[in-house]
């Protein structure tokens, strides 16, 4: 058996040897001897130029530059190349094109061959002619004045088909002897090896069976002798390969009913610091790009406060590494890297990536809080405790001498309610913002609603309504009647508070495509660009060192802002008080979808 097996061998390392030789041959071939035939061309091509150049010569004078076109013609037919002639770059005659197209030819005082004869006497150059679409040799050379015609260029090209058709038949007859001289070789490695193939057949289908899981397959007799040490390893390793497989298998499905269940985001990284792997709660939480696996995390993560734990944790021994870090989309996640070891020993990472934006903004929420509430509350409170305090320290005999100072605590108490008020309002409306069941409300009867409601208090300040809306319509929003109502009476009484004397607060309404919007504007102070969009925040009011003239406690607006996007609509503010006096602010809503 290694006899035949060393026949084997020498087969192939013959048959190697003949494709090499084949090849160098066929190299020869297709290469040398195709330059041989070029060069064969090209000599030819100047010996036929040297006498096209004798005959002209000795030519008589022409009578006209056709005559000597005709006569081109005439020797190219028999010599069966192209004759041309050029004269400052104009083509002459020209063998191949007729008399009356020779002038529309384009100028030929740049071809190659034509620009290396004018320089050294002589030029030669191969290539495809777009006239005669076809690969044509060109060799040029200098003419004195002679027959009657002026100093010039004459050009002959000779076709290379001839050549290439030679050097194909030359490939192809090469080619057929080297495809039977494989085949009668194929023949003869097929018959020698047929035995063996069978039995490394056998052997590869019971290895392939048993790599796919089937473990009960076995080598049951020996495919040959040099193969006998292998079967018997390869059957004793399968019974070990399959126990190992099969608890693999369960601690696999285990570790990934783990990996792929968790809130937390897992990426793990290789010795390189590169990712091996992550879970779906790494790719939802930052969004991992397909070419993940393979590169670093400041790479997939954009992150170098990432990317420092990591080589922390690679460079330095030791065990734990935490770290904070701020997405864009506005979440706080806290990192953790802890570092393994693989069974080569290579020191390894899992990055844990927990999600504690809820957390971090509900201390956001109640620092803010407890800061905003301190502010609104702290001024008037000052205000009602000093007040007091001299009512007490020194009261007045009279009361209509303290019914001031009174006023003015009322007045204090009354805005602190107000901001208490407003904080329950608020909160309610971002409750409700998570059960709220929107529906088709009319927007004209309750913008009518607002309007009696607050008629009475336009009175009170002197300024009058004027309402701009479209006919015929009932301006039906998706929203909730008491929401829709409050935001109209914050918008309105703001309008009424802050406007002048005998104003005109205009409200309109327009029906766009898929939503309508509501405009309340007044000829008040304004707001200037810079308060535009901070008017919507809590507690924001344009002079916050002083408490608003009407008791406001800062949170309308936000009110405001919380229901509209609870209706999944905008507010905004429209107009600046900088080019005209008053403000704008608009809510925008949609419209219910057509049945």
């Amino acid at each position: 058996m290694k006899l035949r097996s060393f026949q084997m061998r020498l087969l192939l390392w013959g048959w190697a040897m003949l494709i090499l030789a084949l090849a160098v041959a066929f190299y020869y071939s297709s290469t040398l001897v195709g330059s041989e035939l070029v060069r064969d061309t090209e000599h030819i091509s100047w010996q036929q130029l040297d006498t096209v150049k004798w005959l002209l010569r000795e030519h008589a004078e022409f009578d006209s530059e056709q005559a000597m076109d005709v006569w081109a013609k005439t020797l190219s037919h028999k010599l069966g190349s192209r004759i041309t002639y050029i004269v400052n770059g104009r083509v002459v005659a020209d063998s191949e094109m007729e008399y009356d197209k020779i002038a529309f030819m384009e100028n030929h005082g740049k071809r190659p061959e034509v620009v290396e004869a004018l320089m050294d006497g002589s030029g030669m150059h191969l290539r495809h002619s777009t006239t005669l679409e076809k690969d044509m040799i060109y060799v040029a050379s200098t003419m004195p004045s002679c027959a009657g015609m002026p100093a010039g260029v004459l050009r002959l090209a000779v076709p290379f088909s001839k050549v290439q058709e030679r050097l194909n038949s030359l490939r192809i007859n090469f080619l057929w002897l080297f495809l039977g001289i494989l085949a009668v070789a194929a023949g003869l490695a097929a018959y020698l090896s047929r035995n063996m193939g069978r039995s490394i057949r056998a052997f590869s289908e019971v290895a392939r069976q048993i790599g796919e899981g089937n473990y009960s397959m076995r080598l049951r007799s020996s495919p040959g002798g040099e193969f006998q040490p292998l079967a018997s390893s390869v059957n004793a390793m399968a019974k070990k390969i399959e126990f190992h497989i099969q608890t693999i298998e369960d601690q696999k499905g285990q570790l990934r009913a783990m990996f792929e269940g968790m809130d937390e985001g897992v990426m793990a990284l290789d010795s390189g610091g590169r990712v091996i792997s992550y879970n779906a709660a790494m790719d939802e939480m930052i969004s991992m790009p397909e070419t993940a696996v393979g590169r670093t995390p400041i790479e997939v993560t954009r992150r170098y406060e990432i990317q420092n734990l990591v080589d922390r944790l690679l460079s330095e021994e030791i065990d734990f590494v935490k770290t904070e870090i701020d997405l864009m989309d506005g979440r706080t996640v806290d990192v953790s890297g802890l570092p393994y070891n693989d069974h080569h020993g290579a020191r390894r990472l899992i990055l844990v990536f927990h999600d504690i934006t809820v957390i971090k903004q509900a201390e956001k929420g109640l620092r803010d809080f407890v800061a905003n509430a301190s502010h609104q509350l702290r001024t008037p409170l000052t205000s009602i405790k000093g007040y007091s305090e001299t009512l007490l320290d020194n009261p007045p005999k009279d009361f209509n001498d303290a019914r001031g100072f009174l006023e003015i605590i009322l007045k204090n108490a009354d805005h602190m309610n107000k901001v208490i008020s407003s904080m329950l309002a608020l909160a309610k409306s971002e409750q409700m913002g998570k059960a709220l069941k929107i529906a088709p409300v009319s927007g004209r009867e309750v913008l009518q609603r607002a309007l009696d409601d607050l008629i009475p208090l336009a009175e009170d300040f002197g300024v009058s309504f004027d309402t701009e809306l479209p006919e015929g319509h009932g301006l039906e929003v998706m929203g909730e009647s008491d929401g829709l109502l409050h935001v109209f009476h914050n918008l309105m009484q703001n309008a009424v508070k802050y406007s002048p004397k005998g104003g005109v607060i205009t409200v309109t309404a327009e029906v766009e495509k898929n939503s309508v919007a509501f405009c309340v504007e007044d000829q008040g102070p304004g707001i200037s660009k810079e308060h535009s969009l901070k008017v919507f925040e809590r507690f924001y009011r344009v002079d916050e060192n002083t408490i608003d003239g009407h008791g406001s406690a800062g949170l309308g607006l936000a009110i405001c802002r919380r229901i509209v996007k609870n209706f999944g609509g905008e507010i905004w503010h429209d107009g600046y008080g900088e080019d005209k006096r008053g403000a704008r602010f608009c809510f925008r809503l949609k419209a219910p979808k057509a049945s």
